[in-house]
């Protein structure tokens, strides 16, 4: 199970790095146009917070599992898991004013913060973490 989760958590970021990057360079040209903010503008956000939150709920799993089989967890478990938990909040913070009456700039910026801070917090995150497992690919065993 823990071999499995690892897979999950480690080759989700990429999908949540693409749709994430396709996010940001969306809403800056249809800011830069003066564009309405449009249902794909919305998907794209909704799609980015769905994102974060699987790959938060896979962190978890393992974070329970490590702690279950290894015991207690390290300091930078716990501060990687805490920045990961805001960076979701965050990346999701979008839906609190999903019904209020903005105009497409101020929608559009918003959802440029949103995506911008998520990624601050992501990074953070993964910085956290030590060296040898930041960026390492744990392909699926066989």
């Amino acid at each position: 199970m823990n071999e499995l989760f690892t897979f999950l958590h480690s080759w989700t970021r990429w999908l949540l790095l693409i749709v994430g990057i396709l996010a940001l360079v969306y809403f800056v040209m249809r800011r830069s146009q003066a564009r309405d903010f449009n249902a794909f503008s919305a998907r794209l956000l909704n799609a980015f917070g769905t994102l974060i939150v699987v790959q938060w709920l896979f962190g978890l799993v393992l974070f329970i599992v490590r702690w279950n089989s290894q015991g207690s967890p390290t300091g930078y478990q716990w501060s990687h898991l805490g920045a990961m938990t805001i960076a979701m909040l965050v990346a999701n913070a979008h839906h609190g004013w999903r019904r209020r009456q903005l105009t497409p700039s101020a929608r559009y910026l918003r959802g440029l913060i949103v995506l911008v801070v998520s990624f601050a917090l992501l990074i953070v995150g993964i910085l956290l973490l030590p060296s040898p497992i930041q960026w390492r690919f744990y392909p699926p065993s066989l």
